[in-house]
């Protein structure tokens, strides 16, 4: 490869306003400095020639990426650029170029085959790649990336001639506005999960941080579509949970009544409330959370003087707190999940940590559906949206009352995200099930559940 000039160029003297022609055999392009980038090298070519009435004069210009070249600029010595050289890169003939004769393949038949190929083993990495801006982006867990010349190279270079290889992966470069390109996986990559990165959590890492998070629910997978669903458990004792679920209605509404309670119908505490109220009201598990999160969050508010200690404010705290009370007297399982769940510390969750839990987003609603994609839907919001600032700890206000602001959310979003990679290492065929349906290809499905594992064991 190297710099053919073209045309002639023609300075004016600064002082005489005399004009100097300047022949393309009078200067020799050279590389003077070269830097490896993402793309390759960037070049820095520079060619000079020296005249007595204009000294030394010089042209530079960058190539970055390969073959592709920046502005010409010149330097000369303060006398005025009338008319410049063209420039373009030469390709120069490849020795091995001479075992092609053109007249033993059809040159457009190669370069439809050559296309065809590619387009049918590499896209576009927005199609099927994780994007993880706190990992640098595009996660590239099939190989690459990789230019379309690399490519066509690495597959033709034995059967078509080098320079007709570089123009069909320019022509591809230029129809698409790619340059960066994903292989696209074979079956392989879908057959029972098991190749998604040695970096990926294990099947034990799930079970560790299911243990840790435990729910009185169990995850079942749709037969049709391999979509993750909450079978609840019963309540052992519907009658009292209705009671308690009917004193906590009265007490909402008692505290709304009155504006001088400093909550309303707006207020985070109260849509909670009543979304448990109106979603979850048959699953102790989830009442129990919210009504314990809530009473907390008043409870600090009250303490900080944000709310005032009315007496309709004391009633609410009250049936929050016999309603989970009652819940956990009568359900050993959400009692022995509440003794456990207090032990555990959540981590701050730090901007990065955020930006994880939202991209992860699309892939839970895709494989999840009915109120486990409500529940999960509304938890990640809460977390990256919803979640104020933690306010300080009360005095008196023990580790074990104490309740972190987004806990209950997090052990559900990462304690779910546990059991599904669970359920579905353990499923080939749902794995399967999940990647025709959801939208999602089932590597993406994984690798998402596993970043997400590997997250909770982090935060947890």
């Amino acid at each position: 490869m190297k710099i053919s000039t073209t045309g002639i160029a023609i300075v004016r003297h600064s002082d005489t306003g005399e004009l100097f022609e300047i022949e393309p055999d009078e200067i020799d392009w050279e590389v003077v400095a070269s830097d490896e980038r993402d793309m390759g090298a960037d070049r820095l070519w520079s060619a000079s020639t020296s005249r007595d009435e204009l000294g030394d004069i010089r042209w530079e210009m960058s190539e970055y990426p390969e073959g592709f070249l920046g502005e010409l600029v010149s330097d000369l010595n303060g006398h005025e650029l009338v008319q410049n050289f063209s420039v373009e890169i030469e390709y120069e003939p490849d020795p091995d170029d001479d075992d092609f004769d053109e007249d033993d393949f059809d040159r457009e038949a190669a370069s439809e085959e050559m296309k065809e190929w590619f387009y049918s083993n590499y896209e576009d990495p927005a199609n099927s790649l994780p994007y993880i801006s706190a990992e640098g982006g595009y996660q590239w867990i099939y190989g690459g990336p990789e230019t379309p010349q690399e490519a066509l190279g690495d597959n033709f270079s034995d059967e078509y001639p080098e320079e007709l290889i570089e123009e069909v992966a320019q022509n591809i470069t230029d129809e698409s506005g790619l340059w960066d390109w994903s292989p696209i996986p074979g079956s392989d990559f879908y057959d029972d999960g098991d190749d998604v990165g040695e970096d990926n959590p294990t099947e034990e890492d799930a079970v560790k941080l299911s243990r840790l998070l435990p729910l009185a629910e169990e995850l079942e997978q749709d037969p049709e579509t391999g979509a993750f669903e909450i079978r609840i458990k019963d309540v052992e004792k519907p009658d009292l949970l209705a009671a308690t679920l009917a004193q906590l209605t009265d007490a909402i509404e008692d505290v709304l009544e009155n504006q001088s309670n400093g909550l309303n119908a707006d207020s985070l505490e109260i849509r909670k409330l009543r979304r448990t109220l109106e979603r979850y009201a048959n699953d102790p598990q989830r009442v129990e959370m919210d009504l314990t999160t809530v009473h907390h969050s008043l409870t600090v508010q009250i303490g900080t003087g944000e709310l005032p200690p009315s007496e309709e404010n004391q009633a609410l705290l009250s049936a929050l707190q016999e309603g989970a009370q009652g819940i956990r007297a009568t359900d050993p399982e959400v009692a022995e999940n509440r003794k456990l769940l207090q032990t555990q510390a959540l981590r701050e969750l730090s901007s990065d940590n955020l930006a994880q839990i939202a991209e992860a987003a699309p892939v839970l609603e895709a494989i999840t559906q009915g109120d486990l994609r409500e529940q999960m839907r509304d938890d990640v919001l809460f977390l990256t949206q919803e979640m104020r600032a933690g306010p300080p700890r009360l005095p008196g206000v023990t580790r074990a009352d104490a309740i972190i602001p987004g806990q209950d959310e997090a052990v559900r979003v990462f304690g779910r995200s546990a059991r599904m990679l669970i359920a579905l290492r353990k499923s080939p065929n749902l794995v399967h099930k999940l990647h025709e349906s959801a939208g999602f290809k089932a590597i993406n499905i994984l690798v998402v559940l596993g970043g997400l594992i590997s997250l909770g064991l982090m935060l947890f």
